[in-house]
């Protein structure tokens, strides 16, 4: 079977390319950025992106991706408490392991349990950080029936250099220290960083779960990280090599949950993660030709009554040829090679997989067309063909688009779903379905109360055998909970109004889901899955007057529930903040300060786990 897929992937490409040829004999004028930039950035273009404010982002640095991603986007986020506690991502209703977590190009979610912990990245550490809805599983692969997180570093070609320090100190004795720095100039771009963050993370909190609803004090919750971050770009006549490392430690203690009596706890959890990457990519003619290789290592432990080690190691391989028939027409051929292994203290397991993808652009002056093929071949299960087609059309060129796809999607078992004791079950079928979207685009509309964009998207998804844990007697166990189904609707309003020397930005974003078991023979037939919430509403300001700036972020999240069917209650939240930029004759400066969760609210994102009060914080980036 996998020998017919890749010959009829064979077939396809010559039928396609000699039917491009017939349509122009010109010289095809390649856009650099396009050779450089990551394979599947080529391919997103019908997609819906939202790229975080890299602002916010700087701002929020000392918090981890997941704090941030709660705050200003319509991704759902659970934590265990925040301040380096467990931090998982749900986009669009799907689970967290369907959910892909990407650094250039490099998927980094965890190869035992599926997902990414958001509370070992940091909210700063990155020049972009998008978000792709529905990202096409023919492309990224196993699990992304709800999307895709995009973290990337961008080259700088041109001759600059710079070194920084960053330092924020915060309620509840927390503070971090970055120092970066960054070197350019035509032929190489390298940029570095190394960080330090402690919190005792000693909030109050009222224990409504308890008689009387008393106000304890969270014990047991000291974080410390530290690691460093490199990338390396460098640009040899038509070669281009991109170089990348990441090494990250936690040492997390972690606090007892809200009940009848003080909180009590002795449990705490290490966390080390190792990831480099070497890729390189030239053009030959009409062909773009790339190769990568990764190699990543992730280890932790938890330490209780007991004493439990996960690791585990992965070397991914990545070969891709694309050929540009002219400057509208472009097919790609990607082929994949991984080997995985798993060790915990139950079990040792390793598995090898292959894939293969083909994927076509046209864009033609009224749109974009892109149709992609793509199967997987695994040592120990057997994942279904994936397909996929999506459009944008320009409706009103430059201020109004139009896009529409459709596509099938899948999720493997992990590791811990097939292996884990107690619990694990290794005759898991794969998750497999498919979604759908629809999405209009106002790019740009100017009145003379300012300039305004929007994009409003409809979406569905369906899945069947989906895999969850479920509570089982005395241990929670990995099953096939049947179907489900995921669909809702998203809205963004951009609005930007220019006074003289003044700026003001407003952000509103609100996301409708409902996902919910479609199983007729299962008990929960209809119900909707544990911490979806229905509504999320966000409103982002900032006011910029020369060189002082100010702004809001509000939250709305709706009630959930959790996998036992408690009410897990909804949450209104405000954070407030400023900054004020100046330049010496020997640096840049930038003051900030904030307040997060100003009105002193109580909530949880999880059952029993108290989210912290009212927290002030005071920053400073100095820049040489």
């Amino acid at each position: 079977m996998k020998w017919k897929f890749i010959i009829v992937l064979v077939i396809c490409c010559l039928r396609i390319s000699v039917m491009a040829q017939s349509t122009s004999i010109d010289t095809v004028h390649i856009n650099t950025v396009d050779i450089i930039a990551p394979r599947l950035k080529h391919f997103t273009q019908t997609e819906k992106i939202v790229k975080l404010d890299t602002t916010i982002l700087q701002n929020y640095d000392s918090k981890d991706l997941g704090s941030v991603l709660e705050k200003i986007s319509l991704v759902t986020v659970s934590s265990n408490g925040a301040f380096g506690a467990l931090s998982n991502a749900s986009v669009r209703g799907a689970s967290a392991a369907s959910t892909s977590v990407n650094w250039n190009g490099v998927p980094v979610n965890s190869l035992t349990t599926g997902s990414a912990d958001l509370s070992l990245i940091g909210a700063g550490s990155f020049d972009n950080v998008e978000i792709v809805y529905g990202a096409v599983s023919s492309l990224y692969g196993s699990g992304t029936m709800g999307g895709a997180i995009e973290l990337s570093n961008t080259p700088n070609w041109k001759n600059e250099s710079l070194v920084g320090v960053q330092s924020e100190v915060g309620s509840f004795s927390n503070y971090k220290t970055k120092l970066y720095g960054k070197y350019s100039n035509s032929w190489i771009s390298y940029t570095a960083q190394a960080f330090f963050q402690y919190g005792k993370n000693d909030f109050k909190y009222t224990d409504k779960y308890d008689f009387g609803s008393p106000t304890e004090r969270l014990t047991n919750n000291e974080n410390r990280v530290y690691g460093t971050i490199h990338d390396l770009h460098l640009k040899l006549n038509k070669h281009y090599f991109d170089m990348g490392a990441w090494y990250q430690a936690k040492r997390k203690k972690i606090p007892g949950i809200m009940g009848i009596g003080t909180p009590k706890s002795n449990q705490q959890q290490r966390d080390s993660s190792l990831k480099v990457y070497l890729g390189w990519k030239t053009l030959v003619g009409k062909f773009r030709i790339e190769a990568k290789t990764a190699y990543l290592f992730d280890y932790l432990k938890y330490t209780d009554d007991y004493v439990s080690v996960i690791q585990s190691r992965r070397v991914l391989n990545d070969a891709n040829v694309r050929y540009y028939a002219n400057s509208k027409f472009s097919i790609d051929v990607n082929a994949k090679y991984s080997w995985l292994k798993g060790e915990t203290n139950n079990y040792e397991k390793e598995e090898s997989e292959s894939r293969v993808t083909l994927a076509t652009k046209y864009s033609p002056d009224f749109g974009t067309f892109i149709v992609t093929i793509g199967k997987e071949w695994n040592s120990e299960v057997n994942p279904p063909e994936m397909y996929s087609f999506s459009s944008l059309f320009h409706v009103l060129p430059n201020v109004l688009n139009f896009r529409a796809k459709a596509g099938t999607h899948y999720r493997r078992p992990t590791f811990n779903d097939r292996y884990w004791m107690p619990g694990g079950n290794p005759d898991l079928k794969a998750e497999e379905g498919w979604n759908s979207e629809i999405g209009l685009s106002l790019l740009s509309f100017t009145s003379k109360i300012g300039n305004f964009s929007t994009d409003l998207s409809l979406y569905q998804s369906k899945n069947k055998n989906s895999i969850g844990w479920r509570p089982d007697g005395g241990h929670w166990s990995s099953t096939n909970t049947g179907k489900m189904i995921s669909k809702g609707l998203e809205v963004e309003l951009n609005h930007t109004l220019n006074v003289a020397n003044n700026v003001v930005r407003t952000v509103v974003k609100y996301a409708y889901n409902d996902a919910y078991n479609n199983d007729k023979n299962s008990d929960d037939y209809k119900q909707t899955l544990a911490y979806r919430p229905h509504h999320i509403t966000k409103l982002l300001s900032d006011f910029i007057h020369k060189n002082w700036n100010a702004g809001i972020i509000a939250t709305f999240r709706s009630h959930t529930k959790n996998w036992e069917e408690q009410k897990v209650d909804g949450s209104f939240l405000l954070d407030v903040n400023a900054g004020y930029r100046l330049k010496t004759d020997f640096a840049k400066i930038k003051l900030s300060g904030r307040v997060e969760n100003l009105l002193d609210k109580s909530y949880e994102l999880v059952k029993y786990y108290p989210m912290p009060g009212r927290a002030y914080y005071l920053g400073v980036n100095v820049i040489f």
